[in-house]
């Protein structure tokens, strides 16, 4: 099923934090080419745009346009908005998205489940919207004093659905830009399903040297923190192909936020439905953050359509598990840790004009824009 289109055209968030300058590019390991350890290479199936090759599924919390709820319901912030610009790009760009499965993160799934068909809607879509995880994963698997397990306790909807399509399509791509949930939950109760996974595309982890800090706040990789058992579940019990889309990489490309606020009042629909549903969690940005926002879960679609335009190379990982919620767990990645398999991990683009093109494709697919080359805010900065 291809997306269509109508004519007419926290601080708990997805990711880790923002520390990083508007207009950064390259990362270190950019400096490091030709040194040992530090080279940089895409897997064979992350080198061409998806959207000719596999159909996909994306895993999300979005939440758009709620205004409390954030953390599951345990905290007063206000959910974040990057999910639903990452899906009108998706949209935008005719993937062949075959449902999206909403889990809880930003927001508790039921009132998400309400802003994720919004989403679809305003941008023309009739893919199907399917619910999924309402809670993590517990941090020990259950079990009675009897020996009887509740592996199975966490399928939901969901689930089933991503089972379902994966026998269908025999094989597709899960772009996980929320908490890894459902994904794990497959894995655990769909052992054969979970073999078709070509690859999951995720936003989550950083390097170990990087700080994780939004203009001087700490922070934390909300995926990672909203179940740790999952991505733990994902990477250390599966051999799923495994792309992480980190932070270095996920804070780049930061849009202006007088431009995302003007979309409110476009003649456009589809930016006018973006620009009204996120300018009370714009304004709290603005005031509390800075004056550019990163749209975290976008990176992870532009992986999809334009891989080459990301920096990355084959690493290690290292989990710092956890209850969810503590702040106190981590995740990252890196060559130097040789004792886990293997995954990609991307950190940067590879140029300016990448990352002006990941700018202006993310605008242009909420702001109606027929041309993607015409100029805004970003190309004069």
């Amino acid at each position: 099923m291809i997306i269509r289109i109508r004519a007419a055209k926290l601080l708990g968030s997805c990711p880790v934090a923002v520390a990083l300058l508007l207009g950064l590019v390259v990362d270190q390991s950019s400096q490091t080419r030709g040194q040992p350890g530090s080279v940089l290479v895409h897997a064979v199936d992350a080198t061409e745009p998806l959207r000719d090759r596999e159909p996909v599924i994306i895993s999300t919390d979005m939440a758009m346009g709620l205004n409390t709820g954030n953390r599951n319901g345990t905290a007063l912030s206000i959910p974040d908005i990057d999910d639903s610009y990452a899906f009108a790009l998706a949209a935008a760009h005719h993937l062949d998205v075959r449902g999206v499965v909403v889990t809880m993160g930003n927001s508790m799934v039921k009132p998400a489940m309400v802003t994720a068909r919004a989403t679809v809607h305003a941008v023309g879509s009739d893919v199907p919207v399917v619910r999924g995880a309402e809670i993590w994963l517990p941090v020990e698997p259950l079990a009675t004093a009897d020996g009887t397990t509740f592996s199975n306790a966490c399928v939901n909807d969901g689930v089933r659905f991503m089972a379902k399509e994966l026998r269908r399509s025999g094989g597709l791509t899960i772009a996980a830009i929320g908490p890894l949930t459902d994904v794990a939950c497959l894995a655990l109760n769909y052992p054969e399903e979970a073999k078709l996974i070509k690859r999951v595309v995720a936003l989550v982890g950083s390097k170990p040297t990087t700080p994780l800090e939004i203009y001087g706040h700490a922070a934390v990789d909300f995926n990672y923190v909203m179940d740790p058992r999952a991505e733990s579940i994902v990477l250390e019990h599966t051999s799923i192909p495994f792309t992480a889309i980190n932070f270095e990489l996920s804070s780049l490309g930061q849009l202006p936020i007088t431009e995302l606020q003007a979309l409110a009042t476009s003649p456009d629909p589809v930016a006018q439905f973006f620009g009204r549903s996120s300018q009370r969690y714009l304004t709290w940005w603005a005031a509390a953050l800075g004056p550019a926002k990163p749209i975290w879960d976008a990176a992870v679609v532009w992986h999809l359509i334009r891989p080459a335009d990301h920096l990355c190379q084959q690493v290690g990982f290292q989990l710092k598990p956890g209850s969810p919620l503590s702040n106190d767990v981590t995740d990252t990645f890196s060559p130097a840790f040789t004792g886990t398999r293997q995954v990609t991990a991307c950190t940067g683009f590879t140029s300016q004009q990448a990352m002006a093109d990941y700018q202006r494709a993310v605008l242009s697919s909420v702001s109606g824009h027929s041309d993607p080359d015409e100029p805004t805010q970003i190309d004069q900065q």
